[in-house]
């Protein structure tokens, strides 16, 4: 969960805060935060007592506290069990993992399959995939 260097940015657990973050290392949000997240080349979690509040954008996201707002990730969404998402999803792969609560949609990006050629209905496949997690989601 840290990066190459070693190197992460903390929003620790007794701290809030409100605005825009832009991070190029990865970000570890144990507090509250409210606004715009952008670590475009780097991963954001969102820890167990962490609440974050605003759009995030980084190349993965990892959900296991609150996260209220729509992701867009270069790479991968992770909702972890116990991690309660509302919002939008955009990514080319999304884990909803059994026990987690997730309301929103979900996008796999099938754009750039369909740009590259691929037949049409592989996003609705992929669509497909994701309804038994979300219908896990609402029995627990």
């Amino acid at each position: 969960m840290v990066n190459s260097s070693g190197r992460r940015a903390v929003v620790g657990p007794a701290s809030a805060l409100r605005g825009q973050l832009s991070a190029r290392e990865d970000v570890w949000i144990e507090g509250q935060l409210e606004g715009e997240v952008q670590a475009p080349a780097h991963q954001v979690t969102v820890s167990a007592g962490g609440r974050v509040r605003g759009e995030v954008k980084a190349k993965s996201v990892v959900v296991e506290g609150e996260l209220f707002g729509n992701v867009v990730a270069s790479q991968m969404v992770t909702v972890r069990a116990g991690g309660r998402m509302q919002g939008d999803i955009r990514a080319p792969r999304v884990a909803l993992e059994e026990g987690c609560q997730f309301q929103g949609d979900v996008d796999m990006d099938g754009s750039q399959a369909i740009a590259a050629g691929a037949a049409a209905p592989e996003p609705a496949a992929a669509a497909d995939a994701a309804s038994p997690a979300m219908a896990a989601e609402g029995s627990g």
